[in-house]
């Protein structure tokens, strides 16, 4: 189970202090890892990315922001886009600077950090306009395995869905020989974050591609092909059945491999009644996936729209006051 970092927080009236003098409500631990992503605006690389995303002075805001959620973890991504000949495209100097600040802060404040390189899937299995060197991302895996070993991060994976961006089997097998080349340079927990539906568990599952990590994951974004074809999520019903399936999907593969830690990475929803959820969708529906994944004995959640920033849910703080309800001690919500 992953190691929480911890640094020297005090209480003051009742809450945890860190040494800026900020306060924060006391944690209440519904899950050993609460989690949340950092930023969630444009899922691909863009010139000056970093500077947009992980400037100091955003970043103080928002782990501030999720430190009052109750959260001890985030998820910190390093943005590519892909070509149709198989490389990637991105700015790994800035990416080294302004993560590597992250992170800092990040610690500063009492949070780990789960760290991922990242090319969005949807480019891969959806438009079919990029694909995937398996040679060429493991050499920016292990590049991002060793500035994780440097930067003290917490957890790491080495990638989201790669069985959606590479073909499945030779995702399997990729995921299997990344492992100990990661161990050769990354000494803290490894998780392996994959998508829950096509029968993509089981093509992984024909391969070992689980075994030997640290924490096994599961993207968490329910959807359900309704008759016509149209895909949506139309009741809160059909999400807790999808959020159940996935929870004991994740459970089986667990008990299977051996491997107790087990992650929503992240929990999300893209799909409400043909529309985008609200603010006020995605409190009911992250309630009800909490629960049901607690329920599991889940190690760990990592949420992905949660925060009053223009990446997330603009002005609204209805999760954030959701989240400090179930993970803090305070009372009433949001201050």
């Amino acid at each position: 189970m992953p190691v929480i970092l911890l640094t020297t927080l005090v209480f003051v009236g009742g809450c945890l202090q860190d040494g800026g003098g900020s306060n924060f409500p006391e944690a209440k631990e519904e899950f050993p890892v609460q989690g949340l992503y950092w930023r969630t605006v444009s899922y691909y690389y863009y010139p000056g990315i970093y500077g947009d995303l992980y400037n100091h002075e955003d970043n103080l805001r928002f782990v501030k922001k999720a430190r009052d959620a109750g959260a001890n973890y985030l998820l910190l991504r390093v943005f590519y886009n892909g070509t149709g000949e198989g490389g990637l495209v991105g700015d790994d100097e800035a990416a080294e600077l302004y993560l590597g600040d992250a992170i800092k802060t990040a610690h500063e404040y009492g949070l780990g950090v789960l760290l991922v390189p990242y090319v969005e899937s949807r480019e891969y299995w959806v438009t079919k306009k990029w694909v995937l060197s398996g040679e060429e991302y493991s050499r920016v895996v292990l590049r991002w395995a060793e500035f994780a070993e440097e930067n003290d991060v917490e957890m790491f994976a080495p990638g989201v869905e790669m069985s959606i961006i590479m073909d499945a089997d030779e995702a399997g097998e990729w995921l299997r020989a990344i492992l100990p080349r990661i161990r050769e340079v990354y000494t803290g927990q490894v998780a392996v974050i994959e998508h829950p539906y096509l029968g993509r568990p089981d093509l992984l599952d024909a391969h070992d591609a689980f075994a030997g990590y640290d924490c096994l994951g599961m993207t968490v974004f329910p959807w359900k092909k309704y008759e016509g074809g149209e895909i949506d999520i139309r009741s809160i019903e059909d999400y807790e059945k999808e959020v159940e399936e996935i929870a004991q999907m994740t459970d089986d593969l667990g008990e299977r491999y051996g491997i107790d830690c087990r992650l929503a990475a992240p929990l999300g929803l893209d799909f409400w009644q043909g529309e985008e959820p609200t603010p006020e969708v995605l409190v009911e529906v992250y309630g009800r996936g909490l629960d049901i994944l607690k329920a599991h004995g889940f190690t760990g959640v990592f949420l992905f729209h949660w925060a009053s920033e223009h990446d997330h849910l603009g002005e609204s703080r209805e999760v954030e006051a959701m989240l400090r309800e179930r993970w803090t001690k305070s009372q009433g919500g949001a201050p």
